[in-house]
Order: C-alpha cells, then structure tokens, then sequence
C-alpha cells in the first residue's frame, strides 16, 4: 500500500486563493513621455505587487492598464484614488482580474 493521504491535504489554504486574486486598474492618462513613469510610480510608493502591465496609445490619450495582487477592498480604493489624483491621470477605473 502507498502512503495514506488525508483530505485535508488535498484541500488549498484560503491563503492560495487570495494569491491567485488580482485586481485590475484601468488608467487614461496623457500621452506624453512620462505619463506611464508617474503612474508606475504612484503603484510603486503603494506598494502594489504588479503582475501585468500594458499601455498602448488611444486617440489623444494612453490607456495603461495594470493587474496587480489583491491586497482588500481599502487598498484598491486608496491606490485608484491616488491613481487619480495624478497630474497626467484623466480616469481610473478599477476591478477584478480573474
């Protein structure tokens, strides 16, 4: 016989879910060459752990947008309400990332 394994042992911590949980931010800022530095910047002193990133020109404007580990419902507001209160930001628009 092989080595019994129990069911609980089979079953993923409620921490693994959360890993897997990513919220996504939705950015239209400028287009000008340091737009997306400002943006990666305000992510980076809030410490989001960025897990995906694209920007890509959209008319006049750029679109970013950035999956990042979900960290609670109070740290996504605070970093889409700093995401917005910079000068090169036009919207934000955040949820989640399944």
């Amino acid at each position: 016989m092989g080595p019994s394994v129990r069911v609980e042992d089979l079953k993923p911590e409620e921490d693994t879910f959360a890993s897997l949980r990513r919220r996504l931010f939705l950015v239209t800022a400028e287009d000008t060459p340091d737009a997306l530095m400002r943006v990666l910047g305000v992510a980076s002193v809030q410490q989001a752990r960025l897990r995906a990133l694209s920007a890509a020109p959209e008319g006049q404007h750029m679109a970013i947008r950035l999956e990042i580990d979900d960290q609670g419902d109070a740290r996504a507001e605070a970093l889409a309400s700093r995401l917005a209160a910079c000068p090169a930001v036009h919207g934000v628009g955040f949820g989640w990332r399944q």
